[in-house]
């Protein structure tokens, strides 16, 4: 078979565990991109994020950003397809986030509201200052509007965003989740990329579907397709892609739905996928 698309998770896929991109990794990303072969990012990142990494490695394939809720020409900034939760929802999923103590983040594409104000120096002590503007620079190039009161400004702005991102104590995210269940909201669907976060998206949402309106604007055929991931929120897009590769530090149930697992993010794991399947 020969592929013509490879789709690729950003967070415990391309990036190592320290957040940074490596140079085996960055080199051979690179080399399939000036070979011709098309190459996507399928990421829960909101789609600057999404699109400042990808003019790294000059892609110009269609970004599935928000896990699937927006999809978008990187070189036009042309919206493919976009799906959002309803304001009024999302203020009601806030207030109950919010009562569990958790930190919430509702990523719109131009913006991100949340109700924490927190430095990149608390979540990463060891990195160095240049590393640490870097990482901001490709993570977060969206303005970050902090509101203690975030619920209110939800409805007050009418905040209708494709992804509301949450972390938190892993015991708290559960009982979160059992409440978010039990309120029987219409139209929302709950995942995870991590053991301490959740993320919320519109019902049928996933990066496959974000997927499928890659691969359908580009010609190509699902089986077609390598996809990588790392964790829950790319299962879909594994089952979707005619080869769908777990990473070496994926779960292990993740694992077992892929038809390949290559090493780790830290092993250059997705160098190893383009050097099997595409040269």
């Amino acid at each position: 078979m020969k592929y013509k698309l490879l789709a690729l998770d950003v967070d415990g896929t391309i990036l190592m565990s320290n957040h940074t991109l490596s140079k085996v990794t960055e080199r051979a990303i690179t080399q399939l991109v000036q070979q011709g072969v098309h190459v996507t990012l399928a990421t829960g990142r909101a789609y600057p994020s999404a699109k400042s990494l990808a003019q790294q490695f000059r892609i110009s394939a269609p970004l599935v950003s928000h896990d699937g809720a927006y999809v978008a020409d990187p070189k036009t900034d042309q919206v493919l397809y976009v799906q959002r939760i309803p304001h009024e929802i999302a203020a009601r999923i806030t207030d109950i986030l919010v009562s569990h103590g958790l930190d919430v983040m509702l990523l719109h594409e131009a913006y991100a509201v949340t109700n924490r104000t927190w430095k990149l120096t608390d979540l990463f002590p060891l990195l160095n200052a240049w590393t640490l503007r870097q990482l901001w620079k490709n993570q977060y190039p969206l303005k970050i509007q902090a509101s203690r009161l975030i619920a209110g400004y939800v409805r007050k702005h009418e905040v209708c965003a494709p992804k509301i991102f949450v972390t938190g104590d892993e015991k708290r995210l559960l009982e979160a989740r059992q409440e978010l269940e039990k309120a029987e909201l219409s139209g929302i669907r709950v995942t995870a990329s991590g053991a301490n976060n959740l993320e919320i998206l519109p019902v049928g949402i996933s990066k496959a579907s974000g997927l499928a309106v890659v691969s359908e604007r580009l010609a190509i055929q699902p089986d077609e397709i390598v996809a990588v991931g790392d964790n829950y929120n790319d299962a879909e897009m594994l089952q979707f892609a005619g080869m769908g590769v777990a990473m070496g530090n994926a779960p292990d149930d993740l694992k077992q739905l892929a038809r390949h697992v290559t090493e780790t993010n830290d092993r250059h794991g997705v160098a190893e996928v383009i050097e099997k399947f595409f040269l």
